[in-house]
């Protein structure tokens, strides 16, 4: 499955496939309905982030008998993120190995099944998938208990998945991360973006985040803070609810793993509880209308994500360790989408009030955590 597959399609320059790209290509591995399809009959709709791109498309149901092959499927088109996010790539799956990861899980029934890896004629890559009957997750979900405990067993089990990746230090992307970030240190470019978007970001700009960073660092350490898998982005858009899960089936699919690496768990866990009060794709506004997590969640979250956490890997972890490491795991996840939103700006010129923002309640949330937690400001 994991072999890479040309397909006789070109892209355009702006990489948006038309109906019969899309046909083509899923007729590539779907071979008995698909390549008879009449492109024009096909529902297509195309989303485009600064990683990558996704396509949902539907053909119509056969007109006589029964459907031997799925009406729905799944494309992700892997753009060239470029730029800043290459301080990730010597880390982050290339390509090909996040294609393998996603089917290494999907075997495992937690995630979508992947049908294949393709490269077009342009040389763009991508994958089809099992579309899922399922919807993104919304702030509000997570305050279903059901839920909430569905995404921390979700989380415990990704963070100790085996797969074919191989594993590379934690401390490497720190280094990659606090390096990043020192980039955009006072840069004034940044400034005056935040400016003309008519939103002052002068604080985030100036802020040490590197030096901080590191004291947050060494206190998980210190605690015995945990490794896995993580996910790193961890929006609430790469988590998606079922619509009709079959019974004693978990309710959410997690998905997205581009920048899977291995770092603390913590990041994952209080990255979750953090990306609550964003909704990042809104068109009115960046910053959820809810309320946050409240700390008797997060500790049935904790408990939760403990006691699956132990059955898989036999340790005696409790929910009270795995709080404590989350607690810190906030600010390690804020760092990421900070660095990550700057490097946007940087490259992109983006000043969008929406996302700045956004940035600001970001950086109001770090702050705020890093009081709390009384670290050493030196």
């Amino acid at each position: 499955m994991a072999t890479l597959t040309p397909v006789p399609v070109t892209l355009s320059k702006d990489k948006v496939p038309t109906k019969k790209d899309v046909r083509d290509i899923v007729g590539a591995f779907l071979t008995e309905e698909w390549p008879s399809v009449d492109p024009e009959t096909l529902t297509v709709s195309y989303y485009a982030s600064f990683a990558n791109a996704h396509c949902p498309v539907e053909r119509p149901k056969p007109a006589t008998g029964t459907s031997t092959e799925p009406l729905k499927v799944f494309i992700k088109f892997h753009n060239d993120a470029g730029g800043c996010l290459e301080i990730f790539k010597p880390l982050a799956p290339t390509k090909h190995e996040e294609a393998l990861l996603c089917y290494e899980y999907g075997r495992t029934g937690l995630g979508a099944k992947v049908y294949g890896f393709f490269k077009t004629q342009d040389g763009t890559l991508g994958r089809i998938e099992e579309f899922l009957d399922a919807r993104n997750m919304e702030p509000e979900d997570v305050e279903n208990s059901v839920i909430r405990a569905d995404v921390a067993k979700g989380l415990a089990m990704f963070h100790v998945l085996k797969t074919s990746l191989k594993k590379k230090a934690v401390k490497s992307y720190y280094e990659a991360v606090i390096n990043g970030l020192e980039n955009y240190h006072k840069m004034n470019k940044l400034k005056v973006l935040g400016k003309e978007g008519g939103v002052s970001i002068d604080k985030i700009v100036d802020y040490d985040y590197g030096r901080r960073l590191r004291n947050v660092v060494d206190k998980l350490e210190s605690i015995g803070g945990k490794t896995g898998w993580c996910i790193h982005d961890i929006q609430f858009m790469n988590v998606m609810v079922k619509n009709d899960p079959k019974k004693g089936e978990s309710k959410v699919i997690l998905i997205d793993f581009e920048f899977v690496m291995q770092n603390y768990r913590a990041f994952d866990i209080g990255g979750h509880f953090m990306q609550k009060m964003f909704k990042w794709f809104d068109e009115e506004s960046r910053i959820a209308g809810c309320r946050k997590y409240t700390e008797e969640e997060k500790r049935h979250f904790c408990d939760e994500y403990a006691r699956q956490w132990n059955k898989l890997t036999g340790d005696s972890d409790t929910g009270d360790q795995v709080f404590l490491e989350s607690e810190y795991g906030y600010l390690l996840a804020i760092t990421f989408d900070i660095h990550n939103m700057l490097c946007f700006m940087g490259e992109q010129g983006d000043k969008d009030p929406l996302n700045l923002l956004g940035l600001n309640k970001l950086f109001d949330e770090f702050v705020d955590q890093y009081a709390k937690l009384n670290l050493e400001d030196s």
